[in-house]
């Protein structure tokens, strides 16, 4: 295997001693310190009624030290949202074919109950996600856009895959239709029991069946319909 080239100049790493730790795990520690106490704020007084006095006040910290770590409430609430988005976006894998790879139907099953753990255990961010970013700004409406377009063509190619191989119907079958039909059943099941619902309140087992059941096979009953006797 051929070496990398000798880059030139290039400073030896420095060697970080043991308060230089300690303060790089302090400023990380105080950080998520900033982060958990904006979201109890957000999610209880709303993101315009929440103030950095709020925030400050949650994490018993100065208001300097807040500003150490991020310029306005703003930021908190962009990094809040942008972490949470790629969670939930690292969970998701591709279908694969590779020889020896799972049934698509169970990679699928297994991707539902990936991104239902992450929410699940996130009812908070779920409200900032579903609810309190929407339309607060263009950036913020950019972000869940494309993070919403990157899982309709994850799902409408799930869907080209299995028209492929047989597995979903073809006949007049807009894939493109079909996935914001998916994502939304998706959506609407997280807004209804993972938002502000009590904990608990989803059998995230029984979630996971009905999502893939009803996106994977729709809600008719396969088996033929018992004949009833007609009498006079």
């Amino acid at each position: 295997m051929p070496r990398k080239p000798k880059v030139e100049g290039r400073k030896p790493r420095k060697r970080l001693d043991g308060r230089s730790i300690r303060a790089r795990r302090q400023r990380k520690s105080r950080r998520a310190q900033v982060l958990e106490s904006a979201l109890s704020a957000f999610v209880e007084k709303g993101y315009h009624a929440a103030s950095i006095t709020d925030i400050i006040t949650g994490a018993s910290i100065a208001r300097g030290t807040f500003y150490l770590y991020f310029e306005s409430k703003r930021a908190v609430f962009q990094e809040l949202l942008e972490g949470y988005l790629k969670r939930i976006s690292e969970v998701v894998s591709r279908v694969s074919l590779e020889p020896g790879a799972p049934p698509p139907a169970d990679q699928l099953r297994t991707n539902v109950d990936r991104v239902l753990d992450v929410l699940s255990a996130n009812q908070g961010l779920n409200q900032l996600l579903l609810r309190q970013a929407v339309g607060l700004d263009a950036d913020f409406d950019r972000k869940l856009d494309e993070f919403y377009g990157w899982l309709l063509t994850y799902i409408k190619g799930a869907l080209d895959l299995g028209q492929q191989m047989g597995m979903v119907r073809a006949d007049e079958i807009d894939t493109a239709l079909l996935a914001a039909c998916v994502l939304g059943s998706i959506k609407e099941l997280v807004n209804q029991y993972l938002t502000d619902a009590p904990p608990g309140s989803l059998d995230r087992d029984m979630a996971v069946r009905v999502l893939v059941s009803y996106n994977l096979r729709g809600i008719l009953d396969s088996t033929p319909a018992p004949s009833i006797p007609i009498t006079s």
